[in-house]
């Protein structure tokens, strides 16, 4: 019997990450974060199942970079939605914020809505971009995907590494503009301040990338470096898939 490959194993939620203390948007929950990061589980395992019984690549192959952490978000938004007596999707394509409240905008639809959260999915672990510049509620969903193993079939199930949320202002973004002759969309970023404030208030962390962080603090100390100065986030959030994913069970403290 072939044995399945390990990116259909269903990573678990471990509860211990969640942080109770969280401050969250009017209509969220910690109970409704922990609900849409188990159905975003419980989707990636189902559809990537299905997908390599019939032949086919994954989930993780078919939509590559930009295209992946969109598709992860609007997974997110769609479920907080459900988890949600207050908020739901804002159904205006293009539309922002992406959750909105029930009932205040005709159909849910509104191009530039001045309540509601805006949702990030990302793999980085700063540096978020969005289209609008402005005074709101902003969560980043950070994750983990692997699409580096050798052989395809030993790839480790994408995994969630942080949920972060905060009430950010205009000062806390860049915007970023285009040249006379770009047709790209201006993009804006948050700024060190707004990355500040979305990292004091993490929703969920992965307790193993808490480890891999304290290891590296011990290292860095070690070779006499100030942990501070360096920027490990980045260096971590590639390590830990392939350290830290499949996570069946809680792991040890």
């Amino acid at each position: 019997m072939t044995e399945a490959p390990i990116f259909t194993r269903r990573p678990q939620l471990i509860e211990r990450g969640l942080n109770p203390d969280a401050k969250l948007p009017s209509g969220l929950t910690i109970a409704g974060v922990r609900t849409a990061l188990d159905g975003l589980y419980d989707y990636l395992h189902d559809v990537n199942t299905f997908l390599v019984s019939r032949g086919y690549d994954r989930l993780e192959e078919t939509f590559l970079g930009n295209a992946f952490s969109g598709f992860i978000s609007e997974l997110m938004v769609r479920n907080l939605s459900s988890a949600s007596e207050i908020l739901t999707r804002n159904t205006r394509v293009g539309g922002h914020p992406d959750l909105v409240p029930r009932g205040v905008y005709p159909q849910d639809a509104v191009l530039h809505g001045e309540r509601g959260v805006e949702l990030k999915a990302s793999i980085k672990s700063s540096g978020w971009e969005g289209h609008n510049a402005e005074s709101s509620w902003i969560m980043v969903v950070q994750y983990a995907v692997d699409i580096a193993s050798e052989p395809v079939m030993d790839r480790c199930p994408t995994e969630i590494l942080k949920v972060m949320a905060a009430k950010l202002e205009e000062e806390d973004w860049k915007l970023h503009k285009r040249g006379e002759n770009s047709r790209r969309t201006p993009t804006s970023s948050i700024l060190p301040s707004g990355t500040a404030k979305l990292k004091a208030n993490a929703i969920y962390t992965h307790p193993r990338y808490v480890s891999a962080r304290a290891r590296m603090n011990d290292q860095l100390r070690k070779l006499h470096i100030q942990p501070e100065l360096f920027d490990q986030d980045t260096a971590i959030e590639m390590t830990t898939a392939q350290t830290a994913s499949v996570t069946t069970a809680e792991p040890p403290p």
